[in-house]
């Protein structure tokens, strides 16, 4: 599977919350944010059919 690359601007409290939740859970910050755009995805992927 092909990837591409995307920046992303948080704020320091946004930023703050990510790394401890990735720390805690022996994960980098790209991990964490890949499984939250998944399940947004989930939540969203049949919106307005």
């Amino acid at each position: 599977m092909a990837t591409e690359n995307y920046s992303l601007r948080l704020d320091p409290e946004r930023r703050d919350k990510l790394q401890k939740i990735a720390k805690r859970q022996d994960r980098d910050m790209a991990y964490i944010i890949r499984k939250a755009i998944d399940e947004y995805i989930e939540q969203h992927e049949h919106d307005a059919e």
